[in-house]
């Protein structure tokens, strides 16, 4: 399957969600509060008055409040607590990571034993792209019951969509002037809108009767992954460094198709750092070693670990990210 056939399929059962508020039909028989929607679902709500594109767009970033963060802690020597790391802010608040560490010897009773190549413990730095926020690093382990899952590394809204151009750095150009010392190209970026304010200029435009001839994807949520550049986006492959711009020029092709569209691109989902994976650098190149679902997890040293297995469980139903399906080549 290519990734292009992948992302549609990916929609053709949007997960649309009414963060809880139900929504009185105008028409008998047809109520859009359902978990799994259609695209059609989508846009007869619209079109009956159920919901305007911003209130679904806000309905998504409600289910990042609820359940996307940390769901790993870190796997230390003695399991010793840790003082309350600073995280990025995402979905309107900064991550909160966890204190508790995990002592090796809960998952490895004989490590006393152990004689091997030193262990990598897990612990928490500073990152690169912005040392007043840290990350995970090292080995940690999935939260039991975590009750949610790092699965948006990135959420298109204004001043937290980018490291360059964060804060006050992204402020609306209504707002006035940028603060002394904001970097020359965020006065370029601020223009961009976020996923809200893009939802708002098409109910502005469109009301209850939106063009779908023209706009098909009309008001459909994306999130990509980082390999694909969004122009609204802080878009480095899940990479952490200190870049001069973290957001592209231009949009990836299918990005910049699906906009014309009428989608809205609203979030970056965790990806495999640089979209590679750990292997044998001299060894011959195997398909399964760059399928990043194969292994059943993602790491970025950007947004961390993405899936703890025994807590995902529990959030994979309740949450309102669209999945890629993918198959060996």
């Amino acid at each position: 399957m290519s990734i292009r056939r992948s992302v549609l399929f990916s929609v053709a059962w949007l997960v649309a969600f009414t963060a809880g508020d139900r929504m009185q039909a105008q028409t008998q028989g047809f109520q859009f509060h359902l978990l799994e929607a259609t695209i059609g679902d989508v846009h007869r709500a619209i079109q009956e008055g159920q919901m305007t594109c911003q209130g679904l767009v806000q309905a998504y970033f409600k289910r990042a409040v609820a359940y996307n963060g940390v769901s790993n802690a870190l796997v230390t020597r003695d399991g010793t607590p840790i003082p309350p790391p600073p995280g990025q802010v995402r979905a309107g608040a900064p991550l909160k990571f966890p204190t508790q560490t995990v002592a090796i010897s809960t998952l490895l009773p004989n490590f006393d034993q152990y004689i091997g190549p030193p262990i990598e413990f897990g612990r928490m730095e500073p990152t690169a792209s912005d040392p007043t926020v840290q990350q995970q690093y090292g080995m940690t382990v999935g939260i039991p019951n975590a009750g949610q899952v790092n699965t948006l590394g990135m959420i298109n809204i204004r001043g937290e969509r980018s490291v360059t151009c964060k804060g006050d750095y992204d402020r609306h150009p209504s707002k006035g002037a940028l603060p002394a010392g904001a970097p020359r190209v965020c006065e370029e970026f601020r223009k961009q809108p976020d996923a809200l304010e893009r939802a708002a200029e098409l109910d502005a435009q469109y009301g209850r009767n939106p063009d779908l001839t023209a706009l098909p994807m009309y008001c459909i949520p994306f999130s990509f992954k980082d390999p694909y550049d969004t122009k609204d986006m802080r878009s480095t492959g899940g990479g952490d460094a200190r870049y001069d711009m973290d957001f592209p020029a231009r949009d990836h092709t299918l990005v910049a198709q699906l906009r014309a569209k009428g989608a809205i691109i609203y979030a970056k989902a965790n990806t495999t750092e640089y979209n590679g994976r750990a292997g044998d650098p001299g060894g011959r190149h195997e398909p399964d070693s760059i399928l990043v679902s194969t292994l059943g997890y993602q790491r970025s040293t950007w947004a961390g670990n993405r899936i703890a297995h025994n807590a995902i469980v529990a959030v994979v139903r309740a949450t309102c990210f669209s999945f890629v399906k993918y198959k060996k080549y």
